[in-house]
Order: structure tokens, then C-alpha cells, then sequence
């Protein structure tokens, strides 16, 4: 009988643990994509339900300042009317905040993010003008950032002397 040295084998089970540790590797990045993926998608869900009830929001603003124009415009000075029913729209619409010729709101996207709006009232000077430029449309923190300063580093228990 011919004896072997066994390195055929030792090959053969080196491979094996080399595939293995590659496949758990492979699986475990995989997840963390799927993870990661999940939490994108339920943020981009998230800020798209808060983007649908700010224009929905909007919509009703547009709806009541056209009605404040209406009113206005049967008055002799149409204009000074209109800006003037325009600081009752708080009371209208209590999401919005009138300030200084600017109404502003915020829907909430998650406990710790809002979009928030500013438009800009304007008097439409033709009648195919618009009744507000919109200023700003953005998500904003709502909730203050602390940077993770803690390190954890080994500590023995044993005392040295």
C-alpha cells in the first residue's frame, strides 16, 4: 500500500474554511445592506407623507388667501386690504404663522425633524400672478446634536503595583 502525505487533504479543508469565512462574511454585509436599505426607504416614506400634508397645507393657504383677494378687491384700496386680511390667517388656519408680510408653517416628518415653509405674500399686480413666493422649503433638526464623545477603552480589574 502507497502512502500519501495528506497535503491533498489539509488543501481540501483549508479551502472549505476559506469559502466558509467568505460566505458569512458576504452575509453579514448583506444584511447590514438590507438594514440600511429599510431605514432609507421608511426616511424617504417619512419625509414624502410630511411633503404630501405640507402641499396639502399649502393648498388650503392658497385657497384662503384667493379669498382674501376676492374680498379685497371690492374695497378702494384693494392692496392695504388684502395684507390686512392676510394677518388673520393665523386665526384661519391656526398651522400658519403670519409674520411681517411672511406666513410660515411646519409639518412634522419624525419626533426629530419638520419641514418647515416660509412664503412670502405678495399682492398679485396682474391676474395671472401668484399670491405668495415660497421662501424656503426645508427639513430642519428640531431636536439639538450631541456628538458621541465617549470612548471605550479596556480597563483591567486587576490593580497594578
Amino acid at each position: 500500500m502507497k502512502r500519501t502525505s495528506g497535503i491533498s487533504l489539509m488543501l481540501l479543508i483549508f479551502l472549505s474554511l476559506c469559502l466558509i469565512v467568505f460566505s458569512l462574511l458576504s452575509l453579514s454585509g448583506a444584511t447590514a445592506d438590507e438594514t440600511l436599505s429599510k431605514k432609507a426607504a421608511d426616511r424617504t416614506t417619512e419625509y414624502y407623507h410630511a411633503s404630501s400634508s405640507a402641499n396639502a397645507l399649502l393648498a388650503d393657504i392658497d385657497h384662503q388667501l384667493a379669498h382674501y383677494l376676492k374680498k379685497a378687491e371690492a374695497s378702494q384700496d384693494p392692496e392695504a386690504t388684502y395684507l390686512s386680511q392676510c394677518e388673520a390667517i393665523s386665526q384661519d388656519i391656526p398651522e400658519a404663522i403670519w409674520e411681517e408680510n411672511t406666513i410660515c408653517f411646519s409639518v412634522p416628518i419624525t419626533e426629530d425633524q419638520h419641514l418647515q415653509a416660509e412664503l412670502s405674500i405678495t399682492y398679485p399686480e396682474q391676474d395671472d400672478d401668484t399670491l405668495y413666493k415660497i421662501i424656503s422649503w426645508k427639513t430642519v433638526n428640531t431636536k439639538e446634536w450631541k456628538a458621541d464623545r465617549s470612548q471605550n477603552l479596556y480597563r483591567s480589574t486587576e490593580s497594578t503595583s
